[in-house]
């Protein structure tokens, strides 16, 4: 794949990556009230924070901000399929606490939080961060053995 052939791909799928943090972040109401105990939504605003940077930058560099890309990527990656062994700091047993994130027990709104398109949000958002980090990886580690290549 050329610079123009994997960097659409790329910046549309950093950018969804972006967008899907910022709705859980905005409507999953769980995700604030557990924050004292676990810190989580601490962490998805600092990862939302990379995540722009990365994007913006690759605006100005993309052949630099591709490695920094799929670095983040794969340690994002590492980061939410090792999540649910936090379930232990909000009192939960880890398979209760993945088949929650998975969507498969989602959470209603409560009168201490607020879950308007219930938790997680639109019962997907954990799946797609997932599916769209593995993406990323694997489109820019096909570039580089393209590039290697040649």
């Amino acid at each position: 794949m050329s610079k123009s052939g994997v960097l659409l791909p790329v910046r549309i799928c950093l950018a969804l990556s972006l967008v899907v943090g910022l709705v859980i972040l905005a409507f999953d109401g769980l995700l604030w009230f557990d924050n004292p105990r676990n810190g989580h939504a601490t962490a998805l605003i600092v990862f939302s924070v990379i995540q722009a940077f990365l994007l913006g930058f690759s605006f100005l560099r993309f052949q630099e901000a591709k490695r920094m890309i799929l670095f983040w990527s794969i340690l994002y990656l590492v980061l939410l399929l090792l999540n649910p062994l936090t379930a232990p700091s909000i009192d939960m047993p880890i398979e209760v606490f993945t088949l929650y994130l998975m969507g498969f027990f989602p959470v209603s709104s409560t009168p201490q939080f607020s879950c308007p398109f219930l938790c997680p949000p639109f019962l997907i958002t954990y799946d797609l961060l997932i599916v769209l980090q593995i993406i990323l990886v694997a489109t820019l580690l096909r570039n580089r053995r393209k590039q290697q290549a040649i």
